[in-house]
């Protein structure tokens, strides 16, 4: 809960900063401003957290998504092509996974490292 404030706080102080509005110039996203930002241990925990949050939301989707292939291919219609679809989404957002995870272990590191 505490990195999801610290988060939400550095989101908070970014929109409020001077910086945001040369972020619209650059074309840079505001979580790329706050992962040139983060400098404190916190910073970067916040931002292992947020990681690991938009990691299960893959595999969420990843899950559903299975989920939805069993219906294609088992139900009435039996349409492979849809459980085709839906199996190699379903790769994709395990794939985006993995990478949310990495990226999650990289800031935990990091705020070892800075500690």
């Amino acid at each position: 809960m505490a990195t999801r404030t610290s988060l939400a706080l550095m989101l908070g102080a970014l929109l409020l900063s001077p910086g945001l509005a040369a972020a619209g110039d650059d074309a840079r996203s505001l979580e790329q401003l706050v992962i040139e930002m983060a400098h404190s241990p916190a910073n970067h925990t916040a931002l292992a957290a947020h990681y690991r949050a938009k990691a299960e939301e893959a595999r969420a989707d990843r899950r559903r998504h299975k989920s939805m292939r069993r219906i294609y291919t088992g139900g009435k219609q039996g349409t492979r092509a849809g459980g085709f679809h839906c199996k190699r989404l379903a790769a994709r957002f395990s794939s985006i996974a993995a990478e949310y995870d990495g990226l999650a272990m990289l800031h935990d590191a990091e705020a070892a490292r800075a500690q």
